[in-house]
C-alpha cells in the first residue's frame, strides 16, 4: 500500500502530570470528531488484565486520527485493523512530578499546604508511578502480573516496548510532539498550554537535599526511565547499559503499595 493511502493512528499516551492536558486539548480543539478519548471500562476486571474497550467496533473509529486519555491502552489498537499505530509518551523526572502532583491535590481539594505537609502526602503515593501507570494502565499489567515484575524486570518490559514507538521524551519537548504530530495530521502546529496546576504551593527550591535525594532514591526507576529516554525523540538509536537495579524487591513493590494505600485510607 502506498504511503499516502495508509491509515496511521496517533496514540498519545497520556501519563498523569506530564503535559498530557496540554497534548489532548490541542488535538481535541483542531480534530474535532477525528480525536477519540478513550473510555475507561467500568468493570473490577481492568484492575486484572487492563482497560478493555466493550461495544465499541472498528466502524466506530473510521474517521479517527489520534486518540488519548488516562484509560488508553495498548490493546485498542486491535479496533484500528490494517492501520500504523505511532505511539508517543513524555515523561517527567520523579521530583517534578510528585511536585505537580501534589501541588494539584491541594488545589483540587481546597488544602492548604500546611494542612497537608508534602512529607504526609509523599507517603501515601506508591513509588515508581510512572512506570507503574504505563506498565499498568496502557500496558495491561494488571493484579497479581505486576508484581511479578521486580525493577530491573520493569524497565527491561518498558525499555523493549517504548524503543517501538513513534516518540518519547521529556517534557521540554512537549510542543516538538504537537508540532509533529500536528503536522502528519494536518491541523496548525501551534499549542496553548493546559495547566492544571493554577495555584503552586510548594516548588523545588522548597524542599532541602535530603528531601531531593529521597524521591530521588525511592522513585529510582523512574528516574533511571526519563534519565535514558527524555532526549530520545524520534530516533531509535541503541541506549547506553541500563544501570542495575534489583531483580528481586518484587515483594518491596507489593508492600510498599499496601502501605501507601493504607495510609491514603486514613488520611495520611
Amino acid at each position: 500500500m502506498p504511503e499516502s493511502a495508509r491509515r496511521i493512528v496517533h496514540f498519545l499516551v497520556h501519563v498523569p502530570k506530564c503535559a498530557g492536558t496540554t497534548v489532548e486539548w490541542h488535538f481535541q480543539r483542531h480534530l474535532g470528531n477525528r480525536f477519540y478519548w478513550a473510555p475507561r471500562w467500568r468493570s473490577p476486571l481492568r484492575d486484572v488484565v487492563g482497560n478493555r474497550y466493550p461495544g465499541i467496533s472498528p466502524a466506530d473509529l473510521a474517521d479517527i486520527a489520534a486518540v488519548s486519555g488516562h484509560s488508553l491502552s495498548a490493546n485498542l489498537a486491535g479496533l484500528f485493523p490494517g492501520a500504523e499505530i505511532r505511539e508517543s509518551v513524555l515523561l517527567r523526572d520523579p521530583v517534578g512530578w510528585h511536585l505537580s502532583m501534589y501541588n494539584y491535590r491541594l488545589e483540587r481539594g481546597g488544602i492548604d499546604a500546611a494542612a497537608l505537609p508534602f512529607a504526609r502526602w509523599y507517603a501515601t503515593v506508591r513509588r515508581n508511578p510512572i512506570s507503574r501507570f504505563l506498565l499498568n494502565r496502557y500496558f495491561g499489567q494488571g493484579v497479581p502480573a505486576l508484581y511479578r515484575l521486580s525493577s530491573a524486570a520493569r524497565l527491561r518490559f518498558l525499555e523493549m516496548r517504548l524503543a517501538r514507538f513513534h516518540f518519547v521524551g521529556g517534557l521540554h519537548m512537549t510542543n516538538d510532539l504537537i508540532a509533529n504530530v500536528s503536522e502528519q495530521v494536518g491541523i496548525t502546529p501551534a499549542a496553548e498550554r493546559e495547566n492544571t496546576n493554577h495555584k503552586v504551593q510548594l516548588r523545588t527550591a522548597d524542599l532541602d537535599a535530603a528531601q531531593l535525594e529521597q524521591i530521588r532514591s525511592d522513585n529510582r526507576l523512574d528516574q533511571v526511565l526519563f534519565d535514558r529516554w527524555a532526549d530520545r525523540g524520534w530516533t531509535n538509536s541503541d541506549l547506553a547499559p541500563a544501570p542495575a537495579l534489583s531483580r528481586f524487591d518484587q515483594a518491596d513493590y507489593l508492600i510498599g503499595d499496601i502501605r501507601s494505600g493504607i495510609r491514603r485510607e486514613i488520611g495520611g
